[in-house]
């Protein structure tokens, strides 16, 4: 169930319309989160986003901004560049690991020269 937003404490509904003259704030009570249709009549075509925050504040002015589309070629670098480093994350994390099991192997079959002790083990 959605409710129109019309009035609100920092008049973001309002100053949504600057930035789309279409643009209507829907609270949506199944959610429990604001909504950006572009279009009075919300449907699923319509609706443009859904507020990342609990209250409406500056922020979502912000995001609407970024999320325009004469900003999608900029979203669409800023996800792959995301992508990519979280690959990369990834990558390295695997090679450490693989790292530490080849350190525990080298270890295991005692062909690793890193740990040496400084007198034998004795045996109780």
């Amino acid at each position: 169930m959605l409710r129109l937003v019309t009035c609100d404490l920092f008049c973001i509904a309002e100053r949504l319309l600057k930035i789309n003259s279409k643009y209507r704030v829907f609270y949506n009570y199944v959610k429990e989160c604001f909504e950006i249709h572009n279009n009075l009549v919300p449907s699923v075509l319509s609706m443009q986003f859904c507020v990342p925050y609990d209250v409406l504040d500056e922020r979502t002015i912000e995001y609407a901004w970024t999320t325009r589309i004469e900003n999608s070629f900029d979203i669409e670098e800023d996800m792959l560049e995301h992508n990519k480093n979280l690959e990369q994350s990834a990558i390295n994390r695997m090679q450490d690991q693989l790292r530490t099991l080849e350190d525990m192997f080298e270890f295991a079959n005692g062909t690793s020269c890193e740990i040496e002790f400084s007198k034998p083990v004795e045996w109780i």
